[in-house]
This record gives structure tokens, sequence and C-alpha cells, in this order.
């Protein structure tokens, strides 16, 4: 049974009352002959390209506790866990070829009420990624763009252990939540990268570059959060602690060629040692004055940040006699490698951020005027910054600002209509690092620089959204939002024609922003509920600024570009009965694309789908679930891009022994269309990307489960 109501938070059930913590949850509960018991389930299968899965997931279910493990090995790009309510959900997946192997197990543990429990759940991962990608990038420029065709194989294995923890313990005058994570991660790769830079006529350069690396990640956070109410009033305490550490090592082997100006090429052997430590400690008091409706709440918190980083270079190239074929391999005396250390291009730093508070929360339960809540946070943040960068030369500087950062919340939850709105704004320092003064030239074709000059950051926000639910399974949803960033930190770029090498650094620009809108429309076509109708129409701008210049010219271009994407959705979706459904669903976004940059090629383009689902039952109990979907692209100015892909899978399934056992022929990708090609296109330029995906295949699994439950009473 599955129910989604507004639940109450932690303070408003320990007030009993409203405190302006509650949100819409979905509780999940087992019908009562399911409360206990097993269940577990095994799924294995091979097919065609060398394609298999194998996956399982167990678990025991009472009244106080729930126990589950499970595995999962393929090669079908998929990393799916299963949680202990037996669902099976997937995680972020990268480019590429996947092949995975995960394992975890869970426990959770009720004490005296719903809310007080102990969880713990603890995952091991490793992933194997065959990745090839081929990008086209264009950038602007005044007086004639850049190109930069780019070709890459990369193969990476990954191992990461976690531990995810929890605590909760709620009583009658108090209530404790506390939060427990560990993870290590260990990576190690090769790959190689051909490219070439050009402008609108000629070749600029070429680049092969061969590279390995290795790298480990360890994290720990813990939080804690916990309240005690004092008579009508309610005392709050927080504390959480993080801390990273991060050690990567990288060699490089890179030739680039200069095709105009006469100028050698380069070539180097890099090898990069970078370390880096970054411990957080927070902690916060809040005091909440109860007085009738409305919630006084002062509050106080404070923050330390404490980073230290190092970036060392050494060219191994530097080195007389070495052998290229091994430049992945360190010369066994110390003395030779810190010899050649790049000490123009090396560095460390150390920064410290001390973070004071004060925030003045006022709530109100506004029952005569809207019937519902407004909330208004007034924080003053006084945010202290150190920085001691340590280089070519030793830098020291500092920052100190006090933020003012409000916001304001009002909503109203009903069964009929319910309506947010929220407003606000946020502050912050830029990067620190890319504040120092710095020149780091160890890739030839992308020199970098630092800038003291940036300024502090101005995020503003606001969205809103308002709900009408009416009879036929009706919903009606309206949203909009607009937010913007002053002085936001964009990448100016300085382009040296005859090399094709790019000289970028940060600069601080005003302009960027962007807003939506989007109306969702939801209901049923006939009284019977078995046709239903959903339409989904966005409409969204963005206003791009950044900045660029052709080497020797006086100063950067500020460039601005308007990107307009209307989109739309429908579905169509009729339930004859359990035996039969099918699903219409189509779909397009409009993109317009404009700028008064001379040069600029206005971008008319389109991306829009039409497809069909079904699930059928079949004569001789086979159940045939199938999919086809044509994705087409027009308008792009890469003849290539315009593309029209029908994607068409299909699975045939029958179960065996009273449900226990299902026979499952899948085939994916049967046209062979399928392209995972993206297009992305902002104020510096557009790219065009392609990446290596799952070929075509057939597979054959057999999945077995069962459940022992204990009698009902």
């Amino acid at each position: 049974k599955i129910k989604v109501y507004n639940k109450a938070g932690t303070k408003s059930r320990l007030m009993q009352q409203k405190m302006g913590d509650n949100t819409y949850v979905m509780d999940v509960r087992l019908k009562r002959e399911y409360a206990t018991g097993y269940m577990a389930n095994l799924e294995a299968g091979g097919g065609t390209q060398k394609r298999y899965k194998l996956r399982g997931f167990g678990m025991k279910f009472s009244d106080k506790e729930r126990m589950g493990a499970f595995f999962n090995v393929n090669n079908l790009n998929d990393n799916q866990r299963a949680a202990l309510t037996g669902k099976w959900s997937p995680q972020d997946v990268g480019d590429g070829l996947l092949t995975v192997k995960n394992a975890g197990i869970s426990y959770l543990r009720f004490f005296n009420n719903e809310f007080s429990w102990f969880t713990t759940g603890n995952t091991w991962q490793h992933i194997n990624t065959d990745n090839e990608s081929i990008t086209h990038t264009q950038t602007y420029l005044p007086n004639g763009n850049s190109f930069l065709h780019n070709h890459s194989k990369q193969l990476n294995s990954s191992d990461k252990w976690e531990s995810r923890n929890a605590l909760s313990v709620e009583g009658g005058i108090f209530s404790t939540t506390n939060f427990l994570t560990i993870s290590y991660l260990r990576n190690n790769g090769f790959g190689s990268t051909n490219s070439a830079t050009a402008n609108e006529t000629t070749k600029l350069n070429t680049l092969l570059s061969r590279n390995s690396f290795e790298s480990s990640d360890f994290n720990f956070d813990f939080s804690t959060s916990n309240y005690v109410k004092y008579i009508t009033d309610l005392i709050r305490g927080d504390f959480s602690v993080s801390y990273n550490r991060n050690k990567q090592k990288q060699f490089m082997l890179n030739n680039v060629q200069y095709l105009q100006g006469g100028q050698p090429n380069d070539h180097r052997n890099n090898y990069f040692d970078m370390p880096n430590q970054k411990l957080k400690l927070s902690a916060g008091v809040g005091y909440d004055f109860k007085i009738r409706k409305t919630t006084f709440a002062p509050e106080y918190s404070y923050t330390y940040t404490y980073n230290k980083a190092s970036n060392l270079l050494y060219r191994l190239d530097w080195i007389a006699g070495r052998d290229i074929n091994q430049f992945n391999v360190l010369p066994s005396a110390s003395n030779v490698l810190l010899s050649v250390l790049d000490n123009n291009n090396s560095y460390r730093f150390n920064e410290y951020r001390n973070e004071h508070r004060f925030n003045f929360h006022y709530f109100k339960f506004c029952r005569k005027l809207f019937d519902g809540e407004f909330t208004v946070n007034l924080p003053l943040r006084l945010l202290n910054a150190d920085f001691h960068y340590y280089g070519v030369n030793e830098q020291r500087f500092s920052r100190r600002k006090l933020f003012f950062e409000p916001d304001i919340r009002l909503s109203h939850w009903s069964e009929d209509v319910s309506w947010v709105f929220t407003a606000g704004m946020k502050s912050d320092f830029p990067t620190l690092l890319a504040t120092a003064d710095y020149r780091n030239d160890s890739d030839p074709l992308n020199i970098r620089l630092g800038n003291k000059d940036l300024r502090n950051l101005h995020y503003y926000d606001v969205d809103a959204n308002i709900t009408f639910n009416g009879e036929n399974e009706q919903t009606i949803s309206l949203s909009a939002n607009y937010h913007r960033t002053d002085n936001q930190v964009a990448y100016a770029l300085i382009f040296d024609k005859t090399t094709g090498a790019s000289i970028i650094y940060p600069t601080s620009v005003n302009g960027n922003w962007n807003t939506k809108f989007e109306v969702e429309f939801k209901r049923a076509l006939d009284k019977a509920n078995k046709i239903l109708f959903s339409n989904n129409f966005s409409t969204n701008y963005n206003h791009s600024v950044d900045m660029a210049s052709i080497a020797g010219s006086t100063e950067s271009q500020r460039s601005i570009v308007n990107n307009w994407e209307f989109g739309d959705e429908l579905k169509v979706n009729y339930r004859l009965n359990d035996n039969y459904e099918f699903t219409f669903h189509t779909g397009g976004k409009y993109y317009l694309i404009n700028s008064e940059r001379v040069g600029f090629e206005k971008i008319k383009a389109s991306d829009y789908n039409i497809g069909l689902n079904a699930q059928i039952v079949l004569p001789w109990e086979l159940q045939l679930t199938t999919d086809m979907t044509m994705f087409a692209r027009r308008g792009y100015q890469q003849t290539e891009m315009n593309t029209t892909d029908w994607i068409w899978n299909v699975q045939l399934a029958r179960t065996f022994l009273k449900g226990h056992l299902t026979a499952k022929l899948q085939g994916f990708d049967l046209l062979q269309q399928l392209s995972n090609t993206r297009y992305v296109i902002n104020s510096q330029g557009r790219t065009e990307s392609w990446n290596n995906s799952i070929p075509r295949y057939v597979m054959l699994s057999l999945a077995w489960k069962f459940n022992i439950n204990p009698k009902k009473k």
C-alpha cells in the first residue's frame, strides 16, 4: 500500500503543532501478511555480443528489524542497488562501456516507536570502464572562430567501499538524529588523446597524448541534530565534521606539433603529484520561542574550514637518456626526481576559513490570511578567509566580508490546491586559488592565469509553484523561477591565431540570468480511469555572458548569447485490463539561439521524438513488453548532427512454477541505431560530443523468487 501525505517534521512532533518543517512523503507499507517473513530473488542471463548479468537479493522482515543483502554483476552499464524495500534503484552511470560488480548488506532496527531507529548500509563496487569519445568544439571569437577536434580513449578501473549509518532516537521532550558516512575510492587507468586545433580555414596544431593515473579518495562525514523541549519552547543544537583526503598521481606524454609560424614542436613527459586534504567543522545552537501560532528563533552557527593542497609537476623529459616508452615509470633515485621539479608550474597552498552566522528565524501559521505558512530568515554571515600560496613566489592574502542573505517562504497545502513561493539571496567569495597571481603553462596549448581582482559572487533566486487537484485524477501545475548571478566567474579566452594556443584567465562578469515557466496537466479521459492523459509544456530563457579576444588585441570582447528553449511532452496511457496496456508518447524541444556578436550564426534547431510502448499478455501465458521510439534532430549547423534514429526494445517473458520462475528473452536496440550524442551551447561556443555505447544484443535470462510468510493470525 502506497500513501502520500503531508508528514509533520521532528520539531512539529515535539511541539505538537505546526513548526514549518512538514514535508510531503511517500509511505510504503507492506500488507500485514508480508510484514514479516523472508523474500529472495535471483536472476541470471547471457546474450549476444558477450553480454551477461547475474544479480540477487534477499531480505528478512519482522516487526522490529529488517535485514537485506544484494549483489549485481553485469556488463550492461547497470549499477543498480537493492534497498530494504526490495526495490532496485539505479545509480549515476558515466559514459562508455561499463562492467559492474557490486554488493551490499543493510540492516534496520526499530526501537520504541517509528521515529527511533538505527540503520546501516554497507556496499562495495568495482567498475571497469571503456570510454571512447569524439568532440567537436567551436569557440566564439571576434573576427573568426576557433575549432577543436578531439578523439580520446580511456580505460579505467575503480573500487569503492562505503558505509552509511544513521541513528534516530525520539522521546516525549527530546530528539536526536545522527549520520555517519565513511567511504574509500581507489581509481586507476590509462588512455590516449588525438586532437587538432584550427581556425576557419587552416589547421594550426595537433596534439598526440598518452596518460596513466592512479588516485585514492577517503571521506569521513558525521553530523548530529538535537532538539529538547523546554516548557513551550525548543532548544536546538547541531554539530558536524567532515574530512577528505585525496591523492592523485598522473603521467602524461605530450607531443604538440605547430603547423603555422615555424614554431618548434613541444615534447613533454609530465608527472603530477597532487595530494589534497580538507577538514570542515561546524556547530550551531538555536532557541525557538513559541507564542501562539508564531515562532521567533535566534540562531548562531560557526564553521571552520581548512584546505591543504599541492600540485607538484616533474618534467621527466628533462632526464638525460630517458626512454619515452616508459613514460609512466619514475626514476629509481629520489634526487633525480627532485632535480626535474618544474618550479614555475608547481605550487601548494593552505586555506583557512572562519564563518560566523547569526540568524533571526520567524515562522507564523496564517490561518486567517491565506491558511498557510509564512517563514522569514534574516541571517548575517561574517566570512573570514586566509590564503597562503607557495609557488614561484609566496603570496598571503585575506578576504573579510559581512553578507546579508535573507530568504522568504510562503506556502499553502490542501486537497484542492497547494502553492509555494520562495525568494532569497546568497553570497560567497570566488575560489581563492583563482585570485592568486600565477601563470601555469604546463599545458602549452592552454596557459592559465590567476586574477586578484575577482569580485564576490551574489546569487538571487525566486521560485513559485501552484498545483490544482480535481476529479478524474486531474492535476494542473504551474511553476516559474528566476535565477541571477552577479559577478559570476567566467573564464576569458585570449586565442593565438598563429599557434592555436589559448590563454585562459578568470574574470568577473555581470548579466548572467535565466528564467523558466512550466505548465503540467494530467487527468483521466474516461470515467473508468482507463485512459490517462498528461502534457508538460516548458519555456526556458538563458542570458549568458562571457569574454573572448584575439592575441594582440587591446581588450576582450564581451560575448552575449540568448538561449531560448521551448519544450513539450505528451503522453496517453490506455490500460484496458491486466492483460493489455498501451502508452503513446511524443515530445520535442525547439532551440532558438542568437547573439549580436559579429560573425555569430543564428541557430534554429529542434529535437523531437515519438513512440509507442505496449504490454500485452499473449496466448500460452506469454507476456510481451515492447517500446519503439523515433528520435530526430533537425536544424544543426553540422549536417552529421541532423539524424533520425529508431530505437526498438522488446521483451518476451513467461512464468513457471506458480510464478516462482520467470524466463525472459530481451532484445536491446534491435535496429542498432542508438546514438550517444550530445549538443551543448553557451556564451563561449558550442560542443558536439559522442561516446561509445552498448551495441545491439539479445539476452535470455531466468529469474527465480520465493516468499516465506507467516500464517495469518
